[in-house]
């Protein structure tokens, strides 16, 4: 028995595994998925972009390679742990979207280098480019390490503030022995969750000129970026009108959490995709006529966005609501006389899903009422 993949891996390929397993379970729609994996690739084959989806929204190696399958060009990671989960398990093509600054993390960048296929970083500080070349020189990699310069679009968290800091930076990344400058991320993390369409596009459309102002000053110096790399899940549908980003980093829409469920993501009003991911809880109480009480609770979801909703398995109407750490309440509707029993099985859709499925060590991937597979979150936690 695969003891590291949990207590479920019996359940695997039995008819009605799935409302047997024990709970609290983070579950894994394997056809919701793969459909929206699919859909995002051939949006970004109509509208010519590469596409590179971020592993910081599902942390799994394994669901990386069904990514790379499909036809993305390779994995954006946002920790030089994930990175280093892709990379040792065949993934090619990682970019790292944050800074790595600590001297401990620059040498961790650096062996990555040495054994990965195209291993990409980004970096916002000339102090920063000059330690990375420093362990390059100290570890006596052959290879140069390619940079690509992080500039805010208004996010105000990472990234060179203007054009005139970018151009200094590349130059800088570019007169630097060791390694070379390939490009600019440009990503607006901000706007990814404004539900309105045209008032997203709008303010997208602000920081798009930004962009192209700098991107033009670059290649004025000589230093045209090969590589313009940024969007999200919420501007899947907008960035690609502006002709300046040749990959889409988008990561959420693998799952379409509650939170991105709200967003109007396309001017047709049409969802592209579909929720696939949600956690599976039992019943565990029935003492009170108002509610039941399900053993999914704060270390369950994510509780930096909306409620939890209730997916499937309750009373129409029925709503969750926080218990404490360990449980949360199916809170019945008023008139409705349905109730749950103890032992009865809940889903809920979750809010957020990166730092959900930070809390889980596996995905239980389901088809219908049965559990197909588990899948280990092997990028997951924060070292």
């Amino acid at each position: 028995m695969q003891h590291h993949l949990g207590p479920n891996v019996p359940l695997i390929g039995i008819e009605g595994g799935r409302a047997k397993l024990s709970t609290p379970a983070l579950t894994l729609d394997l056809a919701s998925a793969q459909k929206n994996i699919q859909a995002m690739m051939g949006h970004c084959q109509r509208t010519n972009q590469s596409l590179r989806p971020h592993a910081k929204s599902h942390k799994a190696s394994a669901i990386a390679q069904r990514q790379v399958e499909a036809g993305a060009l390779g994995i954006c990671c946002a920790t030089i742990r994930e990175a280093e989960t892709m990379v040792d398990n065949g993934i090619p093509g990682v970019l790292i979207t944050s800074p790595i600054t600590s001297e401990a993390k620059i040498d961790r960048l650096v062996a990555l280098h040495q054994r990965a296929e195209n291993l990409m970083v980004v970096v916002d500080d000339s102090l920063t480019v000059a330690a990375i070349s420093t362990a390059h020189e100290k570890y006596g990699s052959h290879n140069q390490l390619a940079l690509l310069v992080d500039f805010d679009v208004g996010l105000q968290r990472t990234g060179a503030r203007d054009a005139h800091a970018a151009r200094k930076l590349a130059r800088c990344i570019s007169d630097t022995e060791g390694l070379s400058f390939i490009g600019v991320q440009a990503y607006a993390g901000h706007l990814q969750h404004i539900e309105d369409f045209d008032k997203r596009f709008k303010q997208m459309a602000g920081q798009a000129e930004r962009l192209r102002q700098a991107v033009s000053g670059l290649r004025t110096d000589g230093l045209a970026p090969k590589i313009i790399t940024g969007g999200g899940t919420g501007t899947y549908d907008i960035d690609h009108r502006f002709n300046l980003f040749t990959e889409l980093q988008a990561g959420s829409y693998l799952f379409t959490d509650i939170q991105y469920n709200a967003v109007q993501l396309s001017p047709k009003s049409t969802q592209l995709f579909e929720p696939s991911l949600l956690v599976q809880a039992s019943v565990v109480s029935t003492t009170h006529d108002s509610h039941a009480v399900i053993d999914a609770g704060l270390k369950s979801f994510a509780t930096d966005g909306p409620t939890p909703e209730l997916f499937d398995g309750a009373p129409s109407g029925a709503k969750y609501r926080f218990m404490g750490d360990e449980h949360g309440a199916v809170v019945y509707p008023g008139g409705v006389n349905e109730r749950l029993k103890v032992g009865d099985m809940v889903s809920c859709l979750v809010p957020h899903c990166d730092p959900t499925v930070n809390l889980y060590d596996h995905y239980h991937c389901i088809e219908g009422d049965r559990l197909i597979e588990i899948l280990p979150i092997d990028a997951r936690g924060n070292p």
